[in-house]
């Protein structure tokens, strides 16, 4: 559960996204009210057309001045709202202004341009899904008015094709609403994402701090027992060698409750704690015999006995003088206890902060688990629900085709509409495909790599030459999804950044593990930058992924050199 300061910064984040896509939504705006202009310029009023581009034109301009207040403002979380209505706002003037279309500019006589000014309308709503993702309320906003209209129309008119239109236009605007809502799940799961690994961040940045200053408190409690050492303040002992009291100053008096008279040519005895009395004893008939062997400068951790009979942990710092041939003792003693119970809460806070380290790497791991299992899950509706919707829309369209007369006029755009059909699935079926390919599962890894570099290739023009070795059949879940989708990041950057013409992806097992080795022939970078890149997760991200299955990952890239990635994950992890 996030806090509402969280829920703040995460609706920020969706406007930033928003206001930062604006642009293609102005652009695509005026490109398509000019192409719509100009192709129903023989059908509808000049100046009837002429009136609505120019309204087009103004409010793209609005847009245009909004969305250079938004970039150019001094922005804070709070402000957020305001500019989210704002955007709002925009959305729902330019689907109300594209919602006229379907009015003033509806073609009464030519079905050609009612399909046409259909697929315009439709192709505004289709970019519509990915520019207002962050947002289902734009979304919406700019949907209903805009596509409402036109289906009316299409419904009023009452006969059967232009019944079919409508109908296909509102199963289109279904599917639209039906995408946006993926897509925003899908925005949103990777804000969330990050907000959530920036939380981890600051949290292990706190910890980290907390644990510098109570080495800096250790520190300087060292620094000011020294300092004591060096003062009155401390218990001064000096002894002769049979062991009998010489000086006893102030100091000593305050720690062990004994005055000047009454320790002067006494042993002490009544001071340490019987049990240890003897080895006294023996300690300092061993110091007599040394002479200059003796262990002078070192510090000693004793027990004291104070007069009331309570014992407390002391320091000894010993040395030693010589005087008429007889050695004489100086032991400076403090009293240790603060510092033992410093020393035991830093031990427990270390404890804590490895605690809290581990469930911060758990929390990294259940992240990704959790990612991925939502992009299967994306993966299988798009696959078995939305194409299968797809395919009997496919069907429908057959089926009237097959009814109507070759020579029907309808055929042409049946066909038309079938084709887009097609593509849609197609589209469906690679979205799906991407957000999680179901051959990682059915058929492997080897086959899940090939298909998925042979895309890439084919899609960026990049020469990929793929080789498995020894690759085991049967792979767990997490170690084949890993292993893909850090071949995919690989050759996503390659494509980003490396400028490369060639990249060899090998994987193989090696030492009761996986290999995976991918080397491109690009410009090549400083891997210190990439981990501290601010967009996407980068190496960060791979990183994290390698570890939650206890591999290993390493990066060596040399500008203008290309760059090499190497990683390997046991196939018998341990707990």
């Amino acid at each position: 559960m996030l806090a509402k300061h969280e829920h703040d910064l995460l609706y920020g984040q969706q406007i930033e996204q928003l206001y930062a896509l604006a642009p293609v939504g102005i652009i695509a705006s005026l490109v398509n009210g000019s192409i719509l202009t100009v192709i129903q310029w023989n059908v509808i009023s000049h100046g009837l057309l002429l009136t609505w581009f120019a309204g087009l034109f103004l409010l793209n301009g609005a847009w245009t001045l909004l969305w250079y207040q938004f970039t150019n403002a001094s922005r804070h979380p709070q402000d957020s709202h305001r500019w989210g209505r704002r955007f709002l706002g925009g959305t729902l003037a330019s689907g109300i202004l594209w919602g006229t279309t379907g009015v003033v500019l509806f073609p009464e006589s030519s079905i050609p341009h009612q399909i046409f000014l259909a697929f315009v309308v439709g192709g505004m709503i289709a970019g519509a899904t990915a520019v207002y993702a962050p947002l289902q309320g734009a979304f919406y906003a700019y949907v209903l008015p805009a596509m409402t209209p036109l289906i009316v129309h299409f419904s009023l008119l009452e006969d059967e094709r232009h019944m079919a239109m409508g109908g296909m236009c509102l199963l289109f605007v279904t599917m639209m609403c039906v995408t946006v809502r993926h897509n925003h799940s899908v925005t949103m799961a990777s804000m969330t994402l990050n907000l959530e690994l920036g939380k981890s961040n600051q949290a292990l940045q706190r910890e980290i701090g907390q644990r510098e200053q109570a080495e800096v408190a250790l520190r300087e409690s060292r620094e000011q027992l020294l300092s004591i050492v060096q003062s009155t303040d401390e218990g001064i002992i000096s002894l002769n060698s049979q062991g009998k009291v010489m000086l006893w100053n102030t100091g000593a008096e305050a720690l062990f409750g004994f005055s000047m008279e009454e320790m002067k040519g006494q042993t002490l005895e009544c001071i340490i704690p019987e049990r240890f009395r003897l080895a006294h004893q023996q300690g300092i008939l061993r110091a007599s015999r040394a002479g200059r062997k003796t262990v002078e400068g070192e510090m000693f951790e004793l027990m004291g006995l104070r007069r009331d009979g309570s014992e407390f942990p002391l320091e000894l710092s010993l040395g030693y003088w010589h005087k008429h041939g007889e050695i004489f003792f100086t032991g400076i003693v403090r009293d240790i206890t603060a510092r033992k119970e410093a020393e035991r809460a830093l031990k427990h806070r270390e404890r804590e902060l490895e605690q809290s380290q581990e469930e911060l790497r758990a929390l990294g791991a259940q992240l990704i688990s959790a990612q991925e299992d939502e992009r299967r899950r994306l993966s299988r509706e798009l696959h078995d629900d939305m194409n299968q919707r797809l395919a009997m829309l496919s069907l429908e369209i057959d089926s009237i085709q097959r009814s109507l007369p070759e020579s029907d006029p309808m055929q042409k755009a049946l066909h038309h509409l079938n084709d887009q059909v097609s593509r849609l699935s197609d589209s469906v079926l690679h979205l799906a495909y991407q957000l999680h390919p179901s051959i990682l599962d059915d058929l492997g890894l080897v086959v899940a790599l090939q298909s998925s570099i042979k895309e890439f290739s084919q899609w960026e023009n990049i020469a990929v030459m793929f080789q498995p070795r020894d690759v085991p059949q049967l792979l767990p879940q997490d170690i084949a999804s890993c292993v893909y989708r850090l071949t995919q990041e690989c050759l996503r950057n390659v494509a980003k950044h490396a400028e490369a013409s060639q990249v060899s992806v090998e994987v193989r097992g090696v030492e009761s593990g996986l290999q995976l080795v991918i080397t491109d022939n690009g410009k090549g970078f400083i891997p210190e930058s990439g981990l501290r890149g601010t967009r996407g997760l980068g190496l960060i991200g791979m990183k994290e992924r390698i570890r939650v299955v206890q591999g290993t990952f390493e990066v060596k890239a040399t500008q203008g050199k290309g760059t090499t990635v190497t990683a390997w994950i046991p196939l018998s992890p341990t707990s």
